[in-house]
């Protein structure tokens, strides 16, 4: 599978691959439908069915009714037919319309004509309302940023802001730009950014997007990034790109596509030339039915159908805080049966925590905290600030004195004028501790006291609230390998895959070490996707059939190596991601065979003489406009279990 990263905005200019150009979504004529003329040609129209065809205002107003209706048309069909387009769908129409007009069915050929530019116009509006109803979700862009300089606010636009300028944001708000909140407490709504509908609070320190809305107050945020660069920079970026990496869907139906419509009409050919001598009808007969063959012919329908279901689907991924670099990517997710974990900010948190105290006989858990956490209360090891976290309670810096930290080993000081040593077992050994040998799980502080073992602290890094709901449905949506690769320790990485109920755990691994077990899958139970923090994972991400990075959108790296960009740290966004993959192909295949099954039974209608050619165009304008709003239901499906 291709991993290029196109930035072609293939969705502005469709083809249909017969030379039916689809310009802004919509196969048909160059130029919108004007109003004047139409109008007339109708108002000629119906004059004309007043009067009949067999007078001569009534064939007058025909053939005026047909011209104003149908200039632009043939028009088109005539360019298009000097530029060797013989199968526009314009020229098609032209041809159906003309030969109607030849066997004398003039409110049959200019019906169709109608019928057809009204058609056109009303997929015009269906795709172009699509298509705003996905972009809508992405345009967060502020008009204007509120910049405090020398004790005044003045606005500027958000491109004109540098990195380090002092911003205000009101309530009710968008950030404007990404930096850090240096004054003001708020609730953040961050669902436009990241798909979570649970508001966040913020306060100094707060690193925030981009996008995201104050809830209360005023804040004073310092940016850290132009607007070029910010988060909702990129994610518009993303989104726009997307469209032009495609499928292997998209071009299977393009290839069909050129052999549809030369078929068809091989079959009106051969309907004309045939039914006379089949039938015994006459030769307008069989033409009129080669006619109505020629006007169901044009595939734009059905190749529309295709890319307008990815876009779709791209746009709900973002909206869901999903950003997918293109349909190729969107399509193969659904085919993902291994999926491969980095640890560390992945499943894991990245921040340790006491899980157990194991004190000794005679000394009580509260004990044991409180002489590590005096300890530890100077340490700059996050073990350290962890134990003091696990303690909660007062700290009495008084009470310590000459603290000592050991690199790789621990700490030891005076509290209330006792000894006491933290840190790992050969650090207490060394100063001749008595320590029994047992199995370590994780991380273990050894706690003395004058020589005498308090006990152990076991640490561990913390697993992600969503990781475990992430393997669940992972299996359940049919992923039957699940790996983790890390360079912790194996007793670190073994603790937290059996947590998870993971398959395989690697440990003790460099980054390259990482990419050639990922080669290694590659290949063996389908496509192999790497999840990752973002940091330094970009040669996983990269090797992988897809990449996901996850809360990466502030990273080059990840950016740049990755297929999919989660936008939070969840990883239950992934399964998320492979469930909308997996509606979004349900839908595109419910279009084609609803466009191919209609299509067929108007062309034997049409053999049989039961379907005019104003059957066959509301037909083809009527199979258009489903497929259309039968790919915005990928708006309103489930991507996770009890969430919309």
């Amino acid at each position: 599978m291709s991993k290029e990263h196109s930035h072609e905005h293939a969705f502005e200019e469709m083809s249909c691959g017969t030379g039916c150009c689809c310009s802004g979504g919509s196969c048909g004529t160059e130029g919108a439908i004007r109003p004047v003329p139409a109008v007339l040609g109708i108002a000629l129209f119906a004059a004309a069915l007043v009067a009949g065809g067999d007078t001569w205002f009534g064939l007058a107003a025909y053939a005026g009714a047909y011209l104003l209706i149908g200039w632009d048309v043939l028009k088109t069909a005539f360019i298009g037919l000097r530029h060797g387009r013989a199968m526009d769908e314009n020229f098609l129409m032209s041809i159906a319309s003309l030969g109607a007009m030849f066997l004398g069915d003039y409110s049959e050929a200019v019906g169709v004509m109608l019928f057809y530019r009204v058609g056109e116009y009303l997929q015009e509006r269906a795709v172009g309302s699509s298509r705003r109803s996905v972009r809508e979700l992405m345009k967060l862009r502020p008009d204007a940023v509120h910049v405090r300089e020398d004790g005044a606010v003045r606005d500027v636009p958000p491109s004109d802001v540098k990195p380090g300028t002092l911003i205000e944001v009101r309530a009710g708000e968008r950030i404007p730009l990404d930096g850090v909140i240096v004054g003001g407490r708020s609730v953040l709504d961050t669902s436009a950014m990241t798909g979570e509908s649970l508001p966040v609070e913020a306060g100094e320190g707060t690193a925030v997007m981009a996008g995201y809305i104050n809830g209360q107050g005023v804040l004073y945020v310092r940016t850290d990034r132009d607007w070029k660069h910010s988060a909702l920079a990129r994610v518009q970026e993303l989104v726009e790109a997307a469209s032009g990496n495609k499928s292997r869907m998209e071009g299977r139906l393009s290839r069909f596509s050129r052999i549809y419509t030369p078929l068809v009409i091989a079959i009106a050919v051969l309907v004309f030339l045939c039914y006379p001598f089949v039938t015994g009808g006459s030769w307008g007969d069989g033409l009129f039915r080669a006619l109505v063959l020629l006007v169901i012919s044009c595939p734009c329908a059905l190749v529309l159908s295709v890319p307008l279901g990815f876009f779709a689907g791209i746009g709900r991924a973002a909206r869901n805080g999903i950003l997918v670099k293109g349909s190729s990517y969107l399509d193969a997710l659904r085919k993902v049966k291994t999926v491969v974990f980095d640890k560390t900010g992945t499943l894991t948190e990245g921040a340790f925590a006491v899980d157990e105290v194991l004190p000794c006989a005679g000394v009580s858990p509260e004990s044991l905290l409180y002489w590590a956490a005096h300890a530890e209360s100077a340490a700059s090891h996050p073990l350290g600030r962890s134990i003091v976290k696990a303690y909660g309670g007062a700290l009495f810096p008084e009470r310590v004195a000459d603290m000592v930290e050991v690199t790789g080993g621990g700490v030891s000081a005076r509290v209330e004028g006792r000894s006491v040593l933290a840190g790992k077992k050969a650090f207490l050994k060394d100063a001749g501790v008595a320590v029994d040998d047992l199995e370590e799980r994780g991380a273990t502080i050894y706690v003395a006291m004058d020589g005498v073992l308090l006990g152990r602290l076991r640490m561990s890094d913390q697993v992600k609230p969503g990781a475990a709901l992430a393997v669940r449905e992972l299996r359940d949506l049919g992923v039957n390998r699940l790996v983790m690769l890390t360079g912790d320790s194996s007793s670190a990485g073994r603790e937290v895959g059996d947590r998870l109920g993971l398959d395989e755990v690697f440990s003790g691994l460099m980054p390259t070490e990482k990419l050639e077990h990922i080669q290694e899958l590659k290949g063996v139970n389908g496509l192999v996707a790497f999840v990752g923090d973002g940091m330094n994972d970009a040669p996983s991400l990269a090797g992988a059939d897809i990449g996901i990075a996850m809360g990466g959108v502030g990273s080059d790296a990840a950016l740049q190596a990755a297929d999919v960009v989660l936008m939070k740290g969840d990883p239950a966004a992934v399964p998320e991601a492979i469930r909308l993959s997996m509606a979004t192909e349900r839908i595109i295949v419910q279009n084609i065979v609803m466009i191919l099954g209609i299509k067929v039974l108007v062309m034997v209608l049409g053999i049989l003489g039961l379907a005019g050619m104003w059957a066959a165009v509301m037909a083809d304008v009527g199979v258009c406009l489903l497929a259309v709003g039968n790919s915005m239901r990928i708006f309103r499906v489930k991507t996770r279990q009890g969430k919309k």
